[in-house]
């Protein structure tokens, strides 16, 4: 019998108590013991019945954090999305043939759950968030959703995860009907490695299952996928990428992605079907943004809806897909005789006539029309609102200031991605008018 006792040196008189935990594979088992008297002598009392002593918490594979840590910690949740009535646009956007849409019958909510059904003319379809959360350094990230795709074998593609048009680590459906795991990294697709899912038991694709994607990022870490054992309802481990000490390169180059969904035909229509997903940083916290701000002074005004300032997310950042996220704070307001500002965001950019913009002061990639900005900019001459969406209106005195902030963010997110524009207009008869926008940013 293998002992790991824990002793307790009697003293001259009475009695100590000794616990033995006797250990039988990977269960311990306690045995009691008594000493008497201060001779130190350990006389066995009685052992217990069998009493497992648990060595871990937790059911299933993923009980650790991809660090190989017991999860005692608290994820926090950085972005997760439903489509149980709509797919809103406020957190998705949606491409037909790589093109953005605003509206489609291709992906659409029904009784719950999205759904991405391609036609012959619409063969290319891609479900995406509009957030892409920043990797949290030295924490685990996490990608969660449920899917099932009918007709697995239908002469198509599937895919599953995160990603970007640069970067991606996503589940692969192929008309083979196997799964693939996959990675991508500057736009050269790294890995396909085929997925032995011989180990779940009762496990069909075409049926909805949950899949999930844990990896250790750091530029050089592994990346783990799991999906849901319908035999024991828990999630197990079925593919890893192994890449410490592999590389000569980052596993993946930027590896904040948004969620993404794809579906395209080759010769055949293939569908796949979404109850939820979620992206979580194990043991992270709420993101904090760096401070930016930029101003327009003495904007002419004379009319409705005049154009006073524009703030350009570019859809872009050096060539790669521009992941930082803008989370609005404040924006101040001035003119001088009463006037009525209305705060408004696009993404299209023939809302705005005559701009041209430059890139804002400071270590940001944002860019504005702002002449105080830069004096090679050239503020907007005019807006299109039947193109905008509308925010919030704020009456003005003459020569008052007023200030609007962004209700607190962990409540109410108001969030600028790549592609928006964030304008500011004014209605007012020949005067003048001032603006301060300020801003965190994911950096």
């Amino acid at each position: 019998m293998a002992e790991t006792s824990v002793k307790v040196d009697p003293g001259e008189r009475g009695t100590a108590i000794e616990i033995a935990l006797d250990k039988i594979g990977s269960i311990f088992y306690p045995i009691y013991k008594l000493a008497f008297g201060g001779d130190g002598v350990r006389t066995l009392v009685s052992s217990s019945d069998p009493l497992p002593v648990l060595t871990t918490t937790g059911k299933g594979d993923m009980i650790n954090d991809t660090w190989g840590v017991p999860k005692v910690s608290l994820p926090v949740s950085v972005f997760h999305g439903l489509w149980t009535f709509n797919i809103p646009s406020s957190m998705w956007f949606m491409y037909e043939n790589n093109v953005q849409v605003y509206s489609s019958t291709n992906i659409t909510s029904t009784d719950g759950h999205a759904g991405l059904v391609t036609s012959a003319t619409k063969t290319t379809l891609l479900l995406e968030g509009r957030e892409c959360p920043r990797y949290q350094p030295n924490r685990g990230h996490l990608f969660s959703n449920a899917v099932y795709c009918p007709l697995r074998t239908a002469d198509g593609v599937r895919e599953w995860g995160l990603g970007t048009a640069e970067n991606k680590i996503i589940f692969r459906l192929k008309s083979d009907g196997l799964l693939y795991a996959v990675r991508v990294s500057g736009s050269v697709e790294k890995a396909e490695e085929l997925i032995d899912t011989s180990s779940l038991t009762g496990f069909d694709v075409e049926k909805n299952n949950i899949y999930d994607i844990q990896f250790q990022w750091r530029s050089a870490g592994n990346y783990r996928f799991f999906v849901g054992d319908p035999s024991t309802g828990y999630c197990k481990l079925v593919h890893e990428m192994r890449l410490l000490g592999t590389l000569l390169e980052p596993s993946i180059r930027n590896p904040a992605m948004p969620v993404y969904i794809k579906a395209q035909r080759v010769t055949e229509d293939v569908s796949m079907h979404l109850g939820c997903a979620d992206i979580t940083s194990e043991n992270g916290a709420e993101d904090e943004n760096q401070y930016g701000s930029s101003y327009a002074e003495n904007a002419s005004v004379n009319g409705t809806d005049i154009p006073v300032m524009v703030v350009k997310v570019p859809l872009q950042i050096n060539s790669s897909t521009n992941t930082r996220t803008m989370m609005l704070a404040r924006i101040s307001l001035v003119c001088g005789k009463k006037a009525t500002f209305k705060v408004w965001i696009s993404r299209d950019p023939t809302a705005i006539t005559g701009a041209t913009f430059k890139k804002i002061i400071g270590e940001t990639f944002l860019e504005t029309d702002s002449t105080d900005n830069d004096s090679s900019a050239v503020r907007a001459t005019a807006s299109d609102d039947t193109k905008m969406q509308f925010i919030r209106a704020v009456h003005v005195q003459a020569n008052v200031n007023e200030s609007i902030d962004n209700p607190h963010k962990g409540k109410i997110k108001f969030t600028l991605v790549r592609g928006d524009y964030l304008i500011v207009t004014c209605t007012a008869s020949s005067t003048t008018a001032d603006c301060d926008i300020e801003w965190g940013e994911e950096i």
